[in-house]
């Protein structure tokens, strides 16, 4: 499994294109040589930025700026191959992962995240995720072995890359 290139969650991705980022976060996302972007991230970005051009068309310009900026840089993006697709299809049908799939009615709209995505991507591309929150690929690790998920603004494994299924952290206990 390669241990130089992790695949970011928007999270990650969003931090960065803040005026007043973690300091933490951005500071190792200096220090990394290869980054992946998941086409799931790129997704919850434009979609994040179309509900932001509702209500401050100024900001949202300059967002789709940098998201352009973003996708002309040289780092990796994962292919969505059918086997990404198959591992999907696998995540989705995992009841207890259903709430990440389906829209909660009493939510007010808010559409699902792509964690579901995300975790097959890094599943069939080996690749660890960095997210600065870790509870969906918890409940997600606890069904589908993950390759690893780190904290950057913690400096923390939540799922060491050399665990398997059986090694999990008991996020309650803290």
């Amino acid at each position: 499994m390669p241990h130089d290139v992790f695949l970011l969650d928007t999270n990650i991705l969003s931090n960065a294109s803040k005026t007043r980022p973690i300091p933490t976060v951005s500071q190792w996302l200096a220090r990394q040589t290869r980054i992946a972007i998941p086409f799931a991230a790129i997704v919850e970005i434009e979609q994040g930025i179309v509900e932001v051009s509702r209500s401050q068309p100024q900001k949202a310009s300059t967002l789709w700026d940098w998201a352009d900026g973003l996708l002309k840089t040289d780092f990796d993006f994962p292919a969505m191959s059918p086997d990404v697709a198959r591992m999907l299809g696998q995540l989705h049908c995992c009841r207890p992962l259903k709430q990440l799939w389906l829209p909660d009615p009493r939510s007010n709209g808010k559409k699902p995240g792509q964690d579901l995505s995300i975790a097959a991507t890094a599943i069939v591309h080996k690749l660890p995720i960095a997210t600065l929150d870790a509870a969906d690929f918890m409940l997600i690790q606890q069904y589908f072995p993950l390759p690893g998920v780190f904290n950057p603004a913690f400096g923390v494994w939540v799922v060491h890359p050399s665990s398997k299924l059986s090694a999990r952290v008991d996020l309650t206990a803290a």
